[in-house]
């Protein structure tokens, strides 16, 4: 081989990228997920410190049989500290074991706080007794603006008036709570809050919150998702008159209180089939945008009576499901609540699945005076079917078409579509003409 060609291989055999200033690998490494940079560590002494200088750290403990383990996890997170000296994290995530020295987890959030995180998530142990939030940390931090806390470790929050100055989010997740007061005392101690989200998922035991009490001028999101798997008198209250945005999926809460009108709200999610007082919600939701109705929320509006809905001047989308056990029987109702609305979607087609011994309902008596939103102002329909559409879908359809004088679009969403049934569908009468049907 000649020297031409020899060199030639030596130099495509180079790690061009490893020769790359320290500065520009970082910036290369901040596009990766944070896992897969950590692991970037082991393809050799030159890339070994390289991710200790990321803007974001992620530390996640394994788990450790010995003390010589513990030692080395906790020696490791220090060293990544100290060699970055002051050089601001944007985020910190923590992921520890049993067995974590919680004290030298105090040690590298006085480290990160002092140096300007904006981001912080911790994800503790079961371990309802050694486990202690360092409020005191905070008090004076002016960059935090995201916490993330996960685990089933006892929260106990004091009574302060400013906990985080500046912290405008916060994700609670499986926490199990000292007393409802200290929820609420996290959420009083945050003056400029603007985005909540608690999951509570702590399977087999109570996580100790009977009121679930939210009290914020300042919250515009708000998040929940209640699947514990325990009895209870547990109850709701939300008040946050600047709320823009609510999600509920509540599985548990027999009760829902609102303490001032939520006039700020621009679209809210509700699955909500244990709340007894659903029907006494919905006025107070309606200056809504967007809206969306599960089939079980809907099942705990079947027997109110209309005039305590409310009407919905505001509203033009809706998203609803239909329960088996009632049909269509509200939709007249809710139409009728709903003047201005333009859009309409179906999330599980027109004939859900039927429930064990709760076939579907098919009582429909057709409106001889149809409501002003078909006539008026329905621009789009939309069938989510899971399966096919199927022959008891087409009364509803039929009459939908014919009653909507604007219509521009009607949207089916199959995966099988039976010849027959797609051929009599494309006949019906249309009340409009700029209406097209597609099936996707």
């Amino acid at each position: 081989m000649s020297k031409r060609h020899r060199h030639s291989e030596i130099k495509e055999e180079q790690d061009i990228i490893s020769t790359l200033p320290d500065a520009l690998l970082t910036h290369i490494l901040s596009f990766l997920p944070e896992a897969d940079a950590n692991r970037t560590r082991i393809l050799s002494n030159r890339w070994k410190d390289i991710w200790a200088f990321l803007p974001n750290l992620r530390f996640v403990m394994p788990f450790c049989w010995s003390a010589e383990e513990v030692k080395k996890f906790h020696d490791s997170v220090d060293q990544v500290i100290a060699v970055r000296g002051v050089m601001r994290t944007n985020r910190f995530y923590l992921y520890c074991s049993k067995n974590c020295d919680y004290n030298r987890v105090y040690e590298w959030l006085c480290a990160v706080v002092k140096f300007k995180v904006q981001e912080i998530e911790l994800r503790f142990p079961a371990d309802r007794f050694r486990v202690k939030f360092c409020w005191n940390l905070f008090r004076s931090c002016n960059a935090l603006v995201v916490l993330t806390l996960r685990g089933e470790f006892v929260l106990d929050v004091p009574e302060d008036e400013l906990l985080f100055p500046c912290l405008k989010k916060i994700n609670l997740v499986s926490i199990v709570y000292s007393g409802d007061q200290s929820l609420t005392n996290l959420i009083s101690g945050c003056p400029v809050l603007e985005e909540l989200f608690v999951e509570r998922q702590v399977i087999g035991s109570s996580d100790n919150l009977e009121v679930f009490k939210v009290s914020s001028p300042s919250l515009k999101r708000l998040r929940i998702s209640f699947s514990l798997c325990v009895h209870g008198d547990y109850k709701a209250v939300i008040d946050a008159p600047n709320l823009e945005y609510m999600y509920i999926v509540d599985v548990i809460s027999a009760h829902y209180t609102f303490p001032n009108p939520l006039m700020s709200l621009v679209e809210v999610y509700m699955n909500t089939p244990a709340v007894r007082n659903t029907e006494y919600l919905l006025p107070t939701l309606s200056s809504v945008k967007l809206l969306t109705l599960t089939d079980s929320t809907l099942t705990a509006l079947h027997n109110a009576d209309a005039v305590t809905i409310g009407i919905f001047e505001n509203l033009v989308k809706l998203v609803i499901g239909l329960d088996s056990r009632i049909g269509w029987l509200l939709l007249p109702t809710l139409f009728d609540k709903m003047p201005n609305l333009e859009r309409i979607t179906f999330m599980d087609g027109l004939v859900p699945f039927p429930r064990e011994q709760h076939p579907f309902n098919m009582n429909w008596d057709p409106l001889l005076d149809p409501p002003d939103c078909l006539r008026h102002k329905m621009k789009e329909i939309k069938i989510l079917n899971k399966e096919a559409i199927t022959q008891e879908e087409l009364p509803l359809i039929r009459y939908m078409l014919e009653q909507s004088f604007h219509l521009e679009k009607l949207s089916i969403n199959a995966h099988k579509i039976n010849p027959n049934i797609r051929n009599k569908l494309l006949k019906f009468l249309r009340a409009s003409a700029l209406c097209r049907i597609e099936f996707i």
